[in-house]
């Protein structure tokens, strides 16, 4: 990620813990011989006003603890467990520990476990706290603190102002396999549309498609990563508008390369960044510092003249951060300039910059 939500945005997370102590309760109740408490006698009593005239819960715990009735004495180990492990955030997201999917379950209680979170989900546009429901205040908390409003998944797209249309409220454990943190607002991260829907639609980011466990970011802690791209040899890539373009080479750093790795993997950070933008978009790149060089300086200077500004450039004009994808402009300049400098290829380099200042504007 990119950089990671503000944990205000977490203040009313208190939906998902209430309904799994209602439901452990349950299942003690029926593990001793007896019948789960009446509703809404079940519910916590500081949350019992807010529950109490909502019958989708009654019924659906109800559902939950008919099927759990029916467990073998192993099985109901492992629905205590799976309910454990997926709760057990944001350690789940990086600890080496197990963390049992609910499709290793009896369908009944798989059925009826989606039934209630997936109701539970829904509940949580029309909880409200103060006036406001609880999915748009944790919204307008991460909107108001965040400094620029683009996905941190991606870093390509911008968020809608809290009042438009939702943006898309991404499950990063998938309901569909761990159903137990399907309202946790911390499993609960908004992300652009494309990161939701195109890329990483239902993928377990808890393992691996080998079988493997695999550690990831939490998107309320991070860790947090930088993109690299001085790796990238420059004029060996893709040929665009009669340009050779470096051949990207991106690396993420400043943190573990194991969560970095599954970032990756899961929503297609590098191979987007090349597509979508670094071969789309570094021979517009190219041209508007060489109309900025000849508004700044005009043109007749020589090779080394244009080089001598790509760092003023960068400062003052790309700087740095998310907005308008200057995170990885800037890194594309900074290879340049690397380039520029170069003591083997840099009168080279050089002379192809002093071209576009040229030749291009």
């Amino acid at each position: 990620m990119l950089y990671y939500y503000p944990a205000t945005a977490l203040d009313q997370n208190w939906l998902n813990p209430k309904i799994i102590e209602v439901l452990l309760c349950g299942m003690d109740a029926i593990d001793a011989g007896g019948d789960p408490a009446d509703w809404p006698d079940c519910i916590p009593v500081g949350r019992r006003e807010v529950l109490r005239p909502r019958y989708g819960f009654r019924d659906k715990l109800s559902d939950i603890w008919q099927s759990y009735r029916g467990l073998t004495d192993e099985q109901k180990q492992d629905a205590r467990a799976a309910i454990g492990h997926q709760t057990n955030l944001p350690d789940v997201l990086f600890n080496d520990g197990p963390c049992t999917r609910i499709s290793d379950l009896p369908a009944a209680f798989v059925k009826a476990s989606r039934d209630l979170f997936e109701y539970m989900f829904g509940q949580l546009t029309t909880l409200k706290v103060g006036g406001e429901c609880i999915r748009d205040a944790q919204y307008r908390a991460i909107y108001t603190e965040i400094s620029e409003r683009i996905c941190p998944f991606c870093g390509l797209n911008y968020f809608r102002a809290p009042g438009a249309p939702r943006t898309a409220l991404d499950h990063f454990m998938p309901i569909s396999l761990y159903p137990f943190v399907g309202s946790d607002l911390r499993n609960l991260a908004p992300a652009c549309d494309e990161c939701n829907s195109s890329f990483k639609g239902t993928s377990d980011v808890l393992w691996a498609d080998t079988g493997a466990r695999r550690r990831c970011s939490d998107p309320y802690g991070g860790p947090v990563y930088r993109v690299d791209l001085s790796g990238s040899p420059l004029f060996s890539g893709n040929e665009v508008r009669g340009t050779r373009l470096p051949l990207w080479q991106i690396e993420l750093v400043d943190g573990p390369p194991e969560q970095a790795d599954a970032w990756n993997t899961i929503f297609k950070i590098k191979e987007r960044y090349i597509r979508d933008v670094l071969d789309a978009d570094f021979i517009s790149w190219m041209e508007h510092f060489a109309r900025w060089f000849d508004r700044e300086s005009g043109r007749g200077k020589s090779a080394d003249e244009v080089a001598a500004e790509l760092p003023r450039y960068i400062n003052n004009v790309v700087q740095d951060g998310l907005a308008d994808r200057a995170f990885l402009k800037a890194e594309a300049f900074r290879l340049v300039l690397a380039g520029c400098n170069d003591p083997d290829d840099g009168e080279d380099v050089r002379a192809w910059l002093w071209g576009f200042v040229e030749y291009a504007v």
